[in-house]
C-alpha cells in the first residue's frame, strides 16, 4: 500500500518494519473515516476507492495524527514537566471531504 510506504519515509526512525500492522490498522481507520464522511449513507468497495483516491492526502493526515496522537486519546490538551501539547479536533482533519448525497 503507497500510504503505507510513505507514512513510513515519513515517519523514519520513530517506526519499523513491526509497526506496520499498527500502521495499517490506522490507515485503514482514516480510510473509513473518509469513505464514512464522503458517503455518509453507506458506500460499496468502489465508491471507498474513489474516495481513497480522491482524498489520499486526507487519509495520509489522519493517519500521521493518529500514530502521534498514540496513548493520549481522549485529550485535546496535555501539560508535563514545563511541555504542552495542543491536539486539534480530529474532525477538523476532515474539512475537505465533501459528502455526496442522492436525492429522492
Amino acid at each position: 500500500m503507497e500510504i503505507l510506504a510513505d507514512m513510513s519515509t515519513y515517519l523514519g526512525d520513530e517506526v519499523s518494519e513491526q509497526d506496520n500492522p499498527v500502521l495499517l490498522i490506522l490507515i485503514n481507520r482514516a480510510i473509513r473515516k473518509v469513505s464514512s464522511k464522503r458517503y455518509p449513507y453507506g458506500y460499496t468497495d468502489t465508491q471507498k476507492e474513489a474516495a481513497v483516491s480522491k482524498y489520499r492526502d486526507t487519509v495520509f493526515d489522519a493517519a500521521v495524527y493518529y500514530w502521534a496522537k498514540q496513548g493520549s486519546e481522549g485529550q485535546s490538551s496535555h501539560s508535563e514537566n514545563g511541555i504542552s501539547r495542543g491536539y486539534q479536533n480530529e474532525d477538523d482533519l476532515y474539512f475537505d471531504v465533501v459528502p455526496m448525497v442522492k436525492t429522492l
